[in-house]
């Protein structure tokens, strides 16, 4: 969405050409998603001056109904093609290795003799934060999610398994002509105590259900949970429920421009004192064009950035997993602003209690 402030960094890097690939149909580079909106095969080539998308002819109708950018059919090879966009000398390349294997990288550097030189840290800075159109995609993705997870909720008692609701999901998700972020986790009774378990087709579990789920708008992303109860639950259950609504609901409060997401994190730990063995995982993570992107609460390669900036959009997630017993996690995604953190996910989080 970002070209020309991309391209300035291209020229402040002196870089001729940056080059991003869509040649695996279950890898899809949300680079390419996002400088261009298509999610089909293809090369985008970015230049100082102009940007191509170069697309096999089967897919040339599909790419030019979607793409920001100038759009090519491929008389031969991609990369053949490409030459005839790149005649000037092209002495740096830009690739993001994070996207890029060994055997692509190879075969770059011997049909482009350059200089190839890594962007991903230049790619994560600009996707980091917002345009007004992405954050109204993601808000589409959110409301979208809502409804359906609202279906499911109101549809429970008529499911018999995990995969049934999955199943439901995933009905819904097509009925709306959308696609899900992610695989949808369901989990029930002690499977809930896995914060990504895989969900099974037998009987429904009586205890806390734990449902995470979110769809893609225009090839951005939401992700939501909800935690329900199958049954009825002791008092002791309904206190923790709400012990982590509680953390989730201060955390939220402290997400503010400027902010270090390592220290959200630190004190959503905090919160939880002796039961912060039992919350597993981090605090949350950044939303886009990839479910997991920056900012992110835990410095790493491929997630530096550790700022909360405005325009951001990134999860809260606190969570309690007892081994064998029990889970609890409530998701919402966040929109960084310059004043207070704007709650994009807006199903309710009283705790629904199905007895079936």
């Amino acid at each position: 969405m970002r070209i020309k402030q991309f391209q300035k960094e291209m020229s402040a890097k002196k870089l001729d050409l940056a080059l991003f690939f869509n040649l695996d149909g279950d890898n899809i580079d949300p680079n390419i998603t996002y400088f261009s909106q298509y999610t089909g095969f293809g090369v985008l080539a970015i230049m100082q001056d102009k940007a191509v998308l170069v697309v096999p002819k089967a897919e040339y109708q599909r790419a030019k109904k979607t793409s920001r950018v100038k759009v090519v059919a491929a008389k031969e090879k991609l990369l053949d093609t490409l030459k005839t966009f790149t005649r000037r000398r092209v002495r740096r390349i830009g690739l993001d290795k994070n996207r890029v294997s060994m055997n692509l990288h190879a075969k770059i550097r011997k049909q482009i003799h350059a200089k190839a030189v890594d962007i991903a840290g230049m790619c994560q800075r600009v996707r980091a934060v917002k345009t007004p159109e992405e954050i109204s995609y993601i808000k589409k993705a959110c409301a979208a999610t809502d409804e359906i997870i609202n279906k499911t909720l109101l549809n429970f008692k008529q499911f018999k398994t995990e995969t049934d609701v999955v199943a439901y999901l995933l009905n819904e998700t097509n009925n709306m002509g959308l696609v899900t972020s992610f695989k949808p986790i369901v989990a029930s009774g002690k499977n809930a105590a896995e914060p990504h378990h895989e969900a099974t087709n037998k009987p429904l579990q009586k205890g806390f259900c734990v449902i995470d789920f979110g769809v893609k708008f225009k090839g951005y992303c939401a992700d939501m949970t909800r935690t329900i109860y199958l049954g009825q639950p002791t008092e002791h259950e309904i206190e923790l429920y709400h012990e982590v609504l509680s953390v989730q609901t201060t955390m939220i409060e402290l997400c503010r421009a400027e902010k270090s997401f390592i220290s959200i994190n630190e004190k959503a730990h905090a919160l939880f004192g002796e039961k912060s063995k039992y919350f597993t995982h981090l605090i949350g993570h950044g939303v886009g064009t990839e479910i997991h992107e920056n900012p992110n609460p835990k410095k790493t390669v491929k997630r530096p950035i550790t700022k909360l900036l405005p325009g951001s959009i990134i999860t809260i997630e606190p969570g309690i997993y007892y081994p064998n017993k029990l889970g609890i996690r409530i998701e919402d995604d966040i929109l960084i602003t310059n004043n207070n953190p704007e709650i994009l996910t807006k199903t309710g989080k009283n705790l629904l209690i199905i007895r079936k």
